[in-house]
């Protein structure tokens, strides 16, 4: 298991576009402000983008072992955010939620898409909402898998709380203190788990399943991690965003694992937009990898529901 590179919860585009180079099915964009986006174009169907977790994840994780999931009915988009993977980040260390739509909203332009529908994973649900409030015009419908609406909730309230009982932790003053810094706090959660072997029930339901989202990554000589880092130190991100969502009238599948304590076994109770689906499903944050059939199951009735006509 040492060598397998584990990421958690913590650690799931142009009004204005002067450049664009578009490989087969590989994408990268460049923004109004001179970020080059990757993205990688699959499937066929109407478009879907997905917006990975993290924050900072990149989106491959979920293109290589979630991506039959979408595929089957979608043209998908799989993007990573500037800071992000395979995508480059901005010079002026732009990360607000606000540049990030904008990001969404350029790449939709550039590749000439007029409305589409929204994929979101973990911390990807924070974005999705955000963006689902702001243009509301573009956005065909939601889906929503395993997502957290309120990233600091999630992990202050149930990820921290349920690593310190793996670990056997008795004194969780430090860890529970609001008063250091939530990267630290994490950054020392991080360390912990060179400490055991089976770190992986933290967010996988098998070990098979954590050394197949290791492997993912095994092939890239670099991968940006510029997001991840900003992330905890900027306000947008610490909001709560299921406050909005009972104002955002589109229809959405929101999926949620009854083990999942990354994101909150009650958190899905918070999330309250008017035309849901919620589906519950048997597992852990990253249940997608090991039961694909509940996903598809889902995303299949969604379809039928709201998208066929």
């Amino acid at each position: 298991m040492n060598k397998i590179k584990v990421f958690t919860f913590c650690s799931l585009f142009l009004f204005i576009l002067n450049f664009g180079e578009i490989f087969g099915q590989d994408a990268v964009i460049t923004t109004s402000d001179g970020v080059k986006l990757y993205a990688s174009i699959k499937g066929d169907g109407i478009p879907c983008l997905f917006i990975h977790g993290g924050p900072g994840q990149g989106s491959n994780y979920w293109e290589e072992l979630g991506g039959e999931i979408g595929e089957n009915h979608f043209q998908m988009i799989y993007l990573d955010q500037r800071g992000c993977g395979r995508s480059t980040s901005p010079s002026d260390s732009n990360y607000s939620i606000d540049r990030m739509v904008m990001d969404f909203e350029e790449v939709r332009k550039y590749l000439g898409i007029n409305e589409w529908l929204i994929m979101g994973h973990s911390f990807g649900g924070v974005l999705q909402t955000y963006y689902a409030s702001k243009h509301p015009e573009t956005i065909k419908g939601m889906l929503m898998f395993n997502c957290t609406l309120n990233m600091i909730e999630s992990i202050e309230k149930s990820y921290i709380p349920s690593v310190l009982t793996f670990f056997e932790i008795k004194d969780k003053n430090y860890f529970c203190n609001p008063e250091f810094s939530l990267s630290e706090r994490t950054d020392s959660i991080q360390k912990l788990f060179t400490t055991r072997q089976d770190v992986w029930k933290l967010s996988f339901s098998s070990v098979e399943s954590a050394i197949k989202f290791g492997q993912t990554y095994a092939d890239f000589d670099s991968w940006n991690m510029d997001f991840s880092k900003a992330a905890f130190n900027i306000d947008d991100y610490k909001k709560d965003y299921s406050l909005m969502s009972s104002e955002i009238d589109i229809p959405t599948l929101f999926l949620y694992g009854n083990k999942d304590e990354n994101v909150g076994l009650y958190h899905y109770k918070k999330v309250k937009f008017p035309k849901m689906k919620l589906v519950e499903v048997n597992g852990g944050h990253m249940e997608f990898i090991n039961n694909k059939k509940d996903y598809t199951d889902a995303v299949d009735w969604f379809c039928e529901k709201y998208i066929a006509n």
